[in-house]
Formats: structure tokens, C-alpha cells, sequence
């Protein structure tokens, strides 16, 4: 069944109001926990941690880390690029 046109202006008009109600940038959150940030070895520079990385007996990647800017290793790797040996 088809709308009237009022209808759709009507709809279309409540949909502009909410966005511009909306705030323009919505703050992130961070992806990385606190709690996991803690615990984990930092490092200070991206090259440091992938040596790290490939030293290692288990195959890890090197990330960056939102909380404490610095870089944390995690054996995640399902999806993500793998380190060249």
C-alpha cells in the first residue's frame, strides 16, 4: 500500500529534525581494556615490538594501543596480516 505524499514529507521532515539533534561527533570507545592494557608489555616504537614479534616462539602481531598509545603484542591473528619472517 502506498503512502500519501503528506505522509512521506511528514516523515521525512521528523528524520531531518533528529539528525540534526544528533551530536556531530560521537566520542569512541576505546577497543583495548583497561584491564588488558595493564597487564600487557609496552613498547615504545611499532619497529620494537615487531621484533619482539618475530623473536617469539609463538607467532604474534603487534598492535597499537588506544589506551596508552604506546604497542602491545596479541596472538589474534584470525582476519589480520601476518608478520613476514
Amino acid at each position: 500500500m502506498a503512502q500519501s505524499p503528506m505522509l512521506v514529507q511528514e516523515s521525512e521532515r521528523r528524520m531531518a529534525s533528529r539528525r540534526a539533534e544528533m551530536p556531530k561527533a560521537v566520542a569512541k570507545m576505546p577497543r583495548t581494556r583497561l584491564s588488558i592494557c595493564v597487564r600487557k608489555r609496552r613498547f615504545a616504537s611499532q619497529s620494537d615490538a615487531i621484533a619482539a614479534a618475530l623473536a617469539a616462539d609463538i607467532e604474534l602481531r603487534p598492535y597499537a594501543c588506544d589506551r596508552c598509545g604506546q604497542y602491545h603484542l596479541t596472538s589474534r591473528l584470525k582476519g589480520k596480516r601476518r608478520l613476514a619472517p
